[in-house]
């Protein structure tokens, strides 16, 4: 693997690591709701064995985990230690006997050759693309005829304000950035993810793009939720250029969002594409 995705990979994981225990408590309960949705639409059998990978604090596991039944058996497994452990503590509380938590990497499954009748993934998607091994791991450790069930984000019209004032604060290297886009695949579409798991080897593909309505109560509540997601690395490198940057970047953020301003308080369209696909 490269020192680019080393280094991808290496960052993910100390900021997963950091945001473990905050992350999908704070703010709007999108991520469960995500969850929920990847699970429903996803073919999960009474009885079935399912690996969730990337879980974070189990927003499809927990889902999951009900769907299959005390019959079944659902695994999930994060590249982040603290996401694992805190996951585990909720596991043990409720008193689940039929799942497990585990720290591992996606592109290093340690299971048998066709162990799984479902593998889901919430909101992992781009890091198969970033992979050298692309879905050849899952593949393998998927049963024929087994499915697979992933969600991402779709074009997010109402986050490009923010991803172009970041760029104010952090420059992006134009020419890597344009090596990238020519190196990973478009995953925003509906016809981009088709084509990805097409060219994979996946079939009876469905792919549907969903708009959802996500609400903040107030500036603060975003602000906060921001630091409590994957945000939360960009976040940090504005704050290391110095306080007053951070400041100055925080009072831009807050005029910004006056644009999202609602009756119910600053709302959000946030686009989500759900794709599913048999070996």
């Amino acid at each position: 693997m490269s020192n680019k995705k080393e280094n991808i990979k290496r960052e993910m994981k100390e900021t997963f690591n950091k945001i473990a225990k905050s992350f999908g408590e704070v703010g709007p309960k999108y991520w469960d709701e995500f969850g929920n949705r990847l699970v429903k639409l996803s073919n999960i059998k009474e009885g079935a064995e399912v690996l969730d990978v990337g879980m974070g604090r189990g927003a499809s596991l927990f889902p999951a985990i009900k769907k299959v039944g005390e019959n079944g058996k659902v695994i999930g497994i994060d590249i982040s230690e603290n996401m694992v452990k805190e996951t585990y503590k909720e596991i043990s509380i409720k008193s689940i006997e039929n799942a497990k938590v585990l720290v591992m990497d996606v592109d290093k499954l340690e299971f048998n050759n066709q162990s799984f009748d479902n593998i889901i993934g919430g909101f992992v998607f781009g890091y198969f693309l970033f992979s050298e091994n692309r879905f050849d791991e899952i593949l393998r450790v998927l049963k024929k005829g087994g499915q697979v069930g992933f969600s991402m984000w779709g074009n997010q019209e109402d986050q490009k304000w923010l991803n172009k004032l970041i760029k104010r604060y952090i420059p992006v290297n134009k020419k890597s950035e344009n090596k990238e886009k020519s190196t990973i695949p478009d995953f925003s579409t509906v016809e981009g993810v088709k084509k990805i798991l097409n060219n994979s080897g996946f079939k009876n593909i469905k792919v549907y793009k969903e708009e959802n309505k996500v609400i903040y109560k107030d500036k603060n509540e975003w602000w906060q939720e921001m630091w409590s997601n994957a945000a939360r690395n960009t976040l940090e490198k504005i704050d290391n250029l110095g306080r007053s940057e951070i400041e100055e970047f925080k009072k831009e953020v807050f005029n910004e969002l006056e644009e999202f301003r609602c009756e119910q308080g600053f709302c959000f369209t946030m686009p989500v594409i759900y794709a599913l696909g048999t070996k």
